[in-house]
């Protein structure tokens, strides 16, 4: 009687879990905000309004379409998600993915994107998104109308000084009025920077040089740069190159309009 028992028990709960009660017939995206990075909105007068800078990459449809989670087919209990998992990751603007089964018949996703902070110029021209750990991950979206900073000709193992010197800017507090566009390395002359300051008339656009000791002495570097901008912008100065490299001496080539 035990083992019959035991057996219609067992024949029961397997009956339960194979039955369509628990079929996959929905799959939700938790935690996105923004709009995808493709998304360009209309100003209202023909014009294409510029996008934020923080981007939602990929819409919840398509995480939907990457992860291929098999609905209408497939039991909750018996659905792996290592499989689903292994193909989110495979995108290159997703960093991370937790997947979790809700029952009786919901799969729910959620993901971490890879947050860009520059864009590398490979050696044949490309653009691509950078992380802070100095990889490229993504070609650049030119609907995005990203404002992040360029680096030109920086070599393997400058890469990361160079970004930490981003993220030192930034931390500054002195975004959007005061803006590093680009950086660009030099064999010969260093580090050359082409950064953006608030005039009254419009911004202002200059290229400084700082020099060789970036990799060794960042800090004094950010400094230099900073108290020229600020200098430039209090001054109402328009200028076309400054060169901050040479010690506490900072000498302003200013334009001709000025």
């Amino acid at each position: 009687m035990g083992v019959t028992a035991a057996a219609a028990l067992f024949a029961g709960i397997l009956g339960v879990v194979n039955s369509d009660l628990f079929t996959v017939r929905v799959v939700e995206v938790v935690g996105l905000d923004g709009p995808p990075a493709d998304e360009i909105t209309d100003a209202g007068d023909g014009r294409i309004a510029p996008l934020p800078r923080k981007l939602t990459p990929l819409d919840s449809q398509q995480i939907i379409e990457i992860a291929q989670v098999p609905t209408e087919s497939t039991n909750l209990f018996s659905l792996k998600l290592s499989g689903i998992e292994k193909r989110l990751l495979s995108h290159p603007w997703i960093k991370g993915a937790t997947i979790s089964k809700r029952f009786p018949q919901t799969v729910s996703i959620s993901v971490v994107f890879r947050e860009p902070i520059a864009i590398s110029q490979n050696s044949d021209g490309a653009l691509y998104y950078m992380d802070s750990d100095g990889t490229p991950f993504a070609p650049l979206n030119l609907k995005s109308n990203s404002d992040l900073p360029v680096l030109v000709g920086f070599p393997p193992e400058q890469v990361l000084p160079a970004l930490r010197f981003l993220q030192s800017w930034s931390s500054l507090g002195l975004d959007p009025k005061y803006r590093v566009s680009s950086l660009e390395w030099d064999s010969e002359k260093g580090l050359q920077v082409m950064a953006t300051y608030s005039l009254p008339q419009s911004p202002g656009r200059v290229r400084v040089e700082l020099g060789s000791s970036f990799t060794t002495d960042p800090e004094a570097q950010l400094g230099r740069l900073r108290e020229v901008l600020l200098y430039l912008s209090k001054n109402n100065i328009r200028a076309r190159q400054v060169f901050a490299d040479l010690g506490k001496k900072i000498v302003v080539r200013i334009a001709r309009s000025s």
